[in-house]
């Protein structure tokens, strides 16, 4: 008779019509999702970047940036000036 009932509650805790399947699934998403984070935060921290592939790219300088926007015809002769002045000082 024991065996019985705990034949019948395992099969109660087996029953997938009850919506069991979903959280199931939700779990194993959920999990793989967190490994997934968890592996890219440690090797983000490790590259010593805030992206993919800043540690390799050496960063401009702001009078490269402005000798670029100079160059394109964003900023005039005037504006130029007063940036490079602003960078290197009186």
């Amino acid at each position: 008779m024991l065996g019985f009932l705990l034949l019948a509650q395992v099969h109660d805790m087996m029953d997938w019509s009850s919506g069991g399947w979903l959280w199931m699934t939700l779990m194993m998403i959920g999990g793989a999702v967190l490994i997934v984070v968890v592996v890219f935060l440690l090797l983000r921290g490790t590259s010593g970047g805030t992206g993919f592939g800043s540690g390799n790219t050496p960063r401009e300088s702001p009078l490269d940036i402005a000798k670029r926007r100079f160059a394109a015809g964003e900023i005039t002769d005037e504006e130029f000036e007063k940036i490079k002045r602003g960078i290197e000082g009186p």
